[in-house]
């Protein structure tokens, strides 16, 4: 008897670890807040379990629930906080029932099953609920896991580290900051959401707002196949949620400091032919390309933090000030510059929870990453890095405030809901005390030759305003719906233009270099680029969508999920009127799950998916704007003192004016396609995933991904029966769609309409194709080790990335160079930047004693594509305007026909030891990132000319290297 109970209890342990840390499915009835809890009861004796009394408590938290088992002995809880519960079970003629430690994640369900035995209601027996390891009613494709759990990794303190754990997620390009793509879609496609609350970039989509690390208490990341109640993204979707305040009293101090000192650096990037040698601008063999010598990263940080009830088992409070003290270096790769940046002011964050009573609860949350970086000029004009000299201090705002408030609870025992309000900020404000100096670089010499301290200059300030509300409703023992509400204005306030007004580019091209207006050089020739660039306003963007959604169980194995999204995004110009409105996207969502031998060890699953992307608000900001972007050509003639041109008296060509780029506001009716449709994925998924034994599990999982459509800016270029010029319009269409716009083509000041098909515009149909197989085995974790092994063989092809453009980092949402001119797409067909063919990821940890444990953490990858880009067009010059193409020369070369950059590979160690003392506990760790200093090359300069006809010296060279090896060290205490 006592040997059953302890093989049954074991197994109960062992499942709910895997339940809480497997990155198999969870079930679209769990949100990206809460969880949920669902159990069956068993009787040996067959009597009916009708009627029993179940009570669901956190008492440190004065969590309590008492649920009614329905006629067939089940029981059903939505909304249920993150944390660890007990479950009682009252039944006359029965032993009470009790389960401890049941854990809910992040939208997650826990299945449990919960046996009684024959005997007194007055006895309380302790029994080992058996909790499904495999959650066999799931589709959908996720990783959860907590803070916990990362505590035992070496994981760096960003949401992107985490995500990057998920099977099919990718390193971005460096250029983008610390992205992941998913699934083949572009860094820029992804959503973040905190407490529910959208945290994501609506300006350009990289990234979100920030919290303290330490205040994360738990993450799903969810690769694919995930609910109606999501939309707004093509990538991955990340949901956390914070930690909280609970009965008993908590205060802490966490220290994490990452030293130069310990810390080596990536290798330079250097000339490996001669470029002009002999010319004082010139370079040679051996001379520095890219400059990492130089660099210096310094961080520490100290996040003291304390939680408790205000008003025992009723109000609780958490609360965390995190200190942060960043200190970065890098030089130009001429060593005339240095860049001192401090990036120093603290984060802080704020959480409120009441239990109204058992079926009432809110959340009241904020928090601020408002915070001013400074980035010091230090110069030596002999570019011998001896930097001595004050060039000036640029500043950067970033974050903002931000708040929501957020209601859960059961109406009834059939149905509950939740409700939120929020707003996140977002600021890109650049200034500088030299703001009025213009911009100059000479890119012979590779360094500014003005006094600006900021390459562009102006107040950028966003601002999010959501309101959501959901519903889950038990319709009976088939049938559980959820239902809700979602609504986002985005509101962009936007001033930005060129330090100074004016951006001087001085460059020597060789006899016969054709340049970007299309004017051909009669000689070796030094010129001056004049760039006038410039543009502001306030734009808005407004998002809403109901969804539905059933989760149906067919048989006892068989759950079905069938959902139905339908979407609505509208973008504003300057002048508060409409230039894009596209309403009744539907987004068909559907899921099954096979519980194959009816035991709930192994599952058969599917996914079936579309999902929509807005447009950008960058969109709206340099389309919809009054913006000005021109560029003239002059021969060079020298520079005054202040390295402005000595003069400009000798003009090369006409200017070119880029995205019709002429400084007035064009009128909202040229501004789109007006058959626009919107931007989405389709994704096929199928599954499969068993559990092995009580230990051990293992999965498979086939993915297809297709974009349906694209949206970007493109041109119409107007001409009459002789092909002269008569016009130029530029506006928002769906690649490889006919068009319909207005545009004044006869100037006098009414614009007509114009409709021309595919052919007519010339632009190829956009496309973007992901096929990929995962293959996991996990170990879980049993106080011992655990081990985490996925294996992911992708393909990602076709003409578009999507958001981004990793060729050139071009961050330009909805604006990408891609689609400017039909010529630039000839050649864009082949395997996109996102591309990994291979992914081999491995995790765990091991427990050398109870209070000294080592994690480890291992990935290796093979490289991204990459091609030789050119800045002519030689099946017809004078089509040529500007941008990269696929022709270098005379020779085409399509996209990632310079095979790829080498594989790469890295290992990550983590050592922790725990000293406990009654309540109290002293944490000290030590993480070693990138242990045997890895140094491959991951990014090339893909650039082959400098102008058509015009080779680049550095085209080939290295661009960026993996991270170099770094320490962090760590201490915390808790009581």
């Amino acid at each position: 008897m006592n040997h059953n109970f302890s093989k049954t209890f074991k197994r109960s342990f062992t499942a709910a670890a895997v339940a809480m840390t497997l990155s198999a499915a969870m079930p679209a009835m769990a949100d990206n807040v809460n969880g949920a809890i669902k159990g069956s009861l068993t009787a040996q004796s067959g009597v009916s379990l009708a009627g029993a009394s179940i009570t669901i408590t956190d008492d440190t938290k004065g969590y309590s629930k008492t649920l009614i088992a329905d006629s067939n002995g089940e029981f059903d809880l939505k909304q249920v906080p993150v944390g660890k519960y007990n479950i009682v079970v009252s039944q006359a003629g029965f032993d009470q029932a009790q389960v401890k430690d049941v854990v809910i994640g992040v939208g997650k369900t826990a299945l449990i099953e919960i046996p009684l035995t024959t005997g007194n209601i007055e006895r309380i027996a302790v029994v080992g609920g058996s909790i499904r390891a495999i959650d066999v009613s799931a589709s959908e494709s996720s990783l959860n896991i907590s803070s916990e759990e990362l505590e035992l990794l070496p994981i760096s303190r960003s949401v992107t580290s985490v995500a990057l754990l998920a099977p099919g997620a990718t390193e971005g390009d460096s250029r983008f900051g610390d992205q992941a793509s998913f699934g083949g879609a572009s860094v820029a496609e992804n959503a973040y959401y905190v407490n529910g609350l959208n945290m994501t970039n609506f300006r350009n989509g990289l990234g979100g707002a920030t919290i303290p690390f330490t205040a994360y208490d738990s993450f799903q990341v969810k690769t694919g196949g995930y609910s109606a109640e999501f939309g707004r993204t093509t990538g991955g979707l990340i949901s956390s949620v914070t930690k909280s305040g609970s009965n008993d009293f908590h205060f802490g101090v966490e220290t994490i400091y990452s030293s130069d000192s310990l810390s080596e650096q990536a290798p330079n990037s250097l000339y490996k032919q001669n470029d002009r040698c002999e010319d004082a601008d010139g370079h040679c063999i051996g001379d520095l390309y890219v400059n990492n010598q130089d660099d210096y990263d310094n961080s520490f940080e100290t996040s003291i933090y304390a939680s408790g009830a205000i008003v025992e088992d009723t109000l609780f409070f958490y609360g965390i000030y995190t200190a942060r003290d960043n200190d970065y270096e890098y030089g130009n790769a001429s060593q005339t510059d240095l860049t001192v940046e401090k990036d120093d002011d603290p984060y802080y964050l704020a959480r409120f929870d009441w239990n109204i009573n058992e079926d009432h609860q809110l959340m009241l949350w904020g928090f601020s990453d408002k915070r001013t970086y400074s980035e010091k000029t230090i110069s030596d004009p002999e570019g011998n890095g001896n930097y001595t000299e004050d060039g000036g201090t640029a500043y950067h705002k970033r974050g903002g405030e931000s708040f929501a408030v957020r209601y859960t609870g059961n109406l009834t025992e059939d149905l509950s809901m939740s409700a939120m309000y929020g707003q996140v900020k977002f600021s890109e404000t650049d200034y500088s005390d030299f703001d009025d100096c213009p911009t100059g670089y000479d890119a012979d010499l590779g360094e500014d030759t003005t006094c600006y301290v900021n390459f562009t200059v102006g107040e950028n300030e966003d601002k999010r305003e959501q309101l959501r509300v959901d519903f889950d409703y038990y319709l009976n023992d088939e049938h559980t719906l959820k239902f809700g509400y979602d609504s986002e204005t985005n509101t962009a306030d936007s001033t930005t233009q060129n330090s100074g007004g004016v951006y001087y580019y001085y460059r020597t091209y060789e006899e016969g270099a054709r340049l970007a207006n299309g004017y051909v050089l009669p000689e070796d020739m030094k010129t001056t680029r004049v760039r006038d660039y410039k543009n502001g306003g306030s734009f808005e963007v407004e998002n809403w969508a109901i969804y539905i959604e059933d989760q149906w169980s067919v048989t006892e194995d068989l759950t079905l999920t069938l959902g139905l999204r339908n979407d609505s995004f509208t973008n504003y110009n300057a002048d508060g009127e409409e230039f894009v409105s596209i309403d009744n996207q539907i987004a068909p969502r559907l899921g099954g799950s096979w519980d194959i031998n009816g035991d709930g060890d192994s599952k058969l699953f599917f996914t079936a998916g579309r999902y929509y992307l807005p447009v950008a608000a960058n969109t709206n900001i340099r389309l919809a704007g009054a913006e000005t972007y021109i560029q003239t050509w002059y021969a060079y003639e020298g520079l005054n003192a202040d390295g402005t041109p000595v003069g400009l008296s000798t003009q090369l060509g006409d200017p070119a004016i880029s995205n019709g780029g002429d400084g007035t506001a064009k009128p909202s009716n040229t501004l789109s396609d007006k058959d626009l449709e919107p931007m989405y994925n389709d994704e096929y998924m199928i599954g499969y995933q068993a559990a092995i034994n009580d230990d051990w599990s293992w999965g498979i999982k086939a993915t297809y991904r297709v974009l349906g459509n694209q949206i970007d800016d493109g041109s119409y270029i107007f001409s009459d029966e002789n092909g002269e010029y008569l016009g130029e319009n530029w506006f928002l269409f769906n690649p490889g769609n006919g068009a319909t716009f207005n545009f004044d083509l006869d100037g006098d000041g009414t614009t007509e309409e114009y409709s021309f098909s595919a052919e007519e515009l010339g632009y190829p149909e956009a496309k973007r194709k992901y096929a990929s197989v995962d293959l996991t085995l996990e170990k879980t974790w049993d106080q011992v080790w655990s081990l985490k092994a996925l294996y992911t063989w992708s393909h990602n092809y076709g003409n578009t990335e999507g958001f981004v453009k990793s060729d050139n980092g071009q961050d330009d949402a909805g604006l990408t160079q891609d689609w400017d001119y039909p010529y630039l797409m000839d050649g864009a067909n082949g395997n996109l930047p996102a591309d990994r063919r291979h992914n081999i990821k491995i995790y765990g940890a091991f427990a050398v004693t109870e209070d000294f444990l080592i994690g480890a953490n291992v990935n290796i990858a093979s490289g991204r594509p990459w091609t030789a880009l050119g800045q002519g067009y030689t099946p017809d010059p004078d089509q040529y305007q500007y941008g990269d193409t696929y022709y270098v020369g005379d020779k085409r070369f399509p996209r990632g026909s310079m095979g790829t950059t080498p594989w790469t590979a890295r290992l990550d160690l983590n050592f922790t030891y725990n000293l406990r003392f009654n309540d109290q506990k002293v944490r000290l760790a030590m993480d070693i990132f990138n242990v045997f200093d890895a140094a491959t090359e991951t990014r090339y300069d893909e650039a082959a000319e400098i102008a058509a006809g015009d080779g680049n010296a550095t085209f080939g060279l290295a661009q960026s290297y993996q991270s170099p090896r770094r320490i962090q060290l760590s201490a915390s205490y808790d009581f």
